[in-house]
This record gives C-alpha cells, sequence and structure tokens, in this order.
C-alpha cells in the first residue's frame, strides 16, 4: 500500500507537470524514463554545444545564452535525471549522469563532435564526460566550475593548515557501477516540496520563463537535488583527487571562465577570507594544467552565475573556440 501510495502521488506530480507547465523543449523515451532537453540553431558544419547546469539549477538557466548561440550554432541544454523535467532515472551519481547525457545525445541523433559547457557542479560532470568521451569532444569550456579539490578541504584559522572536511572523510570507498538496464519504474521515490526566492536573479529571463521556473522551484514537488549522499559526489572528488593524472586532456582546447565580482564568499566558516580568496584563484588556475591548449578568462562584471550575469562573454567565448576549430 505503501508503496502504491508513492507511486500515486509521483504520478500525479508527473501529470501536474505536463498539466501546468509542459516541458518548453524535447523530451526523449531512455528506457523506462524520460529525459528533457532544450535545442536551439539547426544543424552546422561545426561543432554542436552542450550545457551542462550546476548543482540546483537546470537546463532552462541555459536560455540566456542559447538565443546568443543559435546565431552560430547548433546547442543543446540538458536537464539531468531528476531536475528540471527530466524524470528521475537510473539514479543520481554523477558518473551515471554523465552516461545518460551521452546515451540521450545518441537516442536524439544529436552529431558530435561536442564543444562541452559546463557551470559550477556542471564543470565536473562536462570533465567526467570529456574523460570517457575524449573522442568526441571537441573542446571544454568551464564557467566558474567546481574544482574537485574544492570542498575536499577547509581552511583552519587555528593551525592555519588545510584539513579535510567530513564529507571527504565520510566518502566511500566505490562508486556504483553504471546502470546501462532499462529502469525498473516501480521503485520508489521520495518527494519534497522546496520554495525558492530567485531575487532579482530572473529579470533577464523572458516572462514565461520567470514562470516555469517559480513552478519548477516553489510548487512542483521535487524528486531529486544534487548535493546529497546519492550523488556520490565525495567519492568522485576523491578519485579524481587521487588519479588526476588521468583526467588529463591532452590538447583538447580548454577555456576556463573565472567570476571576477563574487559578492558572497564561498566555502567554510572556518576560512579565513584571504585564504579562501587565494586558495579559489588557485583551484581556477589549477584547470589550466589539464590541457597544453588553455587559457583563463575572468569575468570582470560576473559573481558565480556568470551564465546569469554576462551570457554574452559565454557565447563570444563560444564562438572564437568555433572560429580557432573552424582553422584546423
Amino acid at each position: 500500500m505503501k508503496k502504491l501510495l508513492i507511486l500515486l502521488l509521483y504520478s500525479q506530480a508527473l501529470f501536474a507537470q505536463e498539466k501546468d507547465f509542459p516541458p518548453p523543449g524535447k523530451m526523449v523515451e531512455m528506457g523506462g524514463y524520460k529525459m528533457h532537453y532544450l535545442e536551439a540553431g539547426e544543424s552546422k558544419d561545426g561543432p554542436t554545444v552542450i550545457f551542462f547546469h550546476g548543482a540546483g539549477e537546470i537546463a532552462l538557466h541555459w536560455n540566456l545564452v542559447l538565443p546568443l548561440v543559435r546565431e552560430f550554432a547548433h546547442a543543446v541544454a540538458i536537464d539531468q535525471n531528476g531536475e528540471g523535467w527530466s524524470e528521475h532515472g537510473h539514479g543520481n551519481s554523477l558518473i551515471q549522469q554523465v552516461y545518460d547525457s551521452h546515451q540521450m545525445l545518441k537516442e536524439t541523433d544529436i552529431p558530435g563532435p561536442y564543444i562541452i559547457v559546463g557551470h559550477s557542479l556542471g564543470g565536473i560532470l562536462a570533465h567526467q564526460f570529456a574523460v570517457q568521451y575524449k573522442s568526441e569532444i571537441a573542446g571544454l569550456i568551464f564557467v566558474d566550475a567546481t574544482h574537485p579539490d574544492v570542498v575536499l578541504k577547509i581552511f583552519n584559522r587555528e593551525s592555519e593548515n588545510m584539513e579535510w572536511k567530513q564529507m571527504r572523510l565520510n566518502a566511500k570507498k566505490e562508486i556504483p557501477a553504471v546502470s546501462t538496464d532499462p529502469v525498473n519504474t516501480e521503485r520508489e521515490i521520495a518527494s519534497f516540496k522546496a520554495k525558492r526566492d530567485f531575487g532579482d536573479q530572473l529579470e533577464k529571463f523572458s516572462k514565461e520563463d520567470q514562470q516555469r521556473f517559480n513552478w519548477i522551484y516553489s510548487e512542483r514537488p521535487w524528486t531529486y537535488i544534487k548535493g546529497q549522499s546519492s550523488t556520490y559526489e565525495a567519492e568522485i572528488f576523491q578519485e579524481m583527487y587521487e588519479h588526476y593524472d588521468q583526467y588529463d586532456l591532452g590538447d583538447i582546447p580548454l577555456v576556463v571562465i573565472t567570476g571576477g565580482k563574487k559578492k558572497k564568499p564561498e566555502g567554510d566558516e572556518n576560512w579565513s577570507g584571504k585564504a579562501l580568496r587565494q586558495h579559489s584563484r588557485q583551484l581556477q588556475k589549477d584547470f589550466l594544467k589539464l590541457s597544453t591548449n588553455s587559457q583563463q578568462i575572468i569575468a570582470k562584471k560576473s559573481g558565480h552565475s556568470i551564465h546569469l550575469d554576462q551570457p554574452e562573454l559565454i557565447a563570444s567565448v563560444i564562438k572564437s573556440m568555433l572560429m580557432e576549430l573552424a582553422k584546423d
């Protein structure tokens, strides 16, 4: 009875989703569940641009960048499993999300090679995707991306040393293997209802998109959000930390866009402001070592959300990368 009730509630949530705010993009059947993506621009001769959103965000957050990119490229923004309009899928491991994103591109015949653009935690997905499917990658763009070391350490003011966070200490030894089987639709899914005040963050979006954001974040029950243990972030970050040489990108073009005007410090209460700023800058520069063909761009007018503060900068970086690739 309990399982039946949960399934009924979840079905009602999905029905309300279709009834109230249907997916603004396209849905693709993935074997027992569906994934949602936004698509802009016609197929061009050059690479397809793929956008990965960050934690707590959805594909719609790229909707300031997509209209700019569609003028010169074919672009796709993916709702990861259980986020936005995508259904829950196999599970929430970041590695699983990378695999499912690749499968979605193949199911929809969205051609490679790909330029992968990842914001925040989406940068981890983009990096993992580039390593797993290196032969299909034309370029990589990190948008104030999460470094695998950023949440592993804190600054202890008393010892003035970097120390492991509890999240890292609790990391399990193994990351679940990627599931390739059809999803069992009868599994239990716990849902919760969130409330989010966006302030003026959405003022650049259309009124219709603002309504979609409000419905997704404040009215429709959520089934999942990044940051939970089921994403295996600690385990994946630890694995990347211990085997970072295996994440080398060779000569794949890499552009690291870093927010230069962050209003609030990121990190832990044990950080001193000075140590935090130094560590954050160091990690962003560390990305440049991943490729022999890398550069860093400081988004001087942006905080962490460069895709909202300066969408035109991201579009410009993508266009420049496409132009450089066309020369080869």
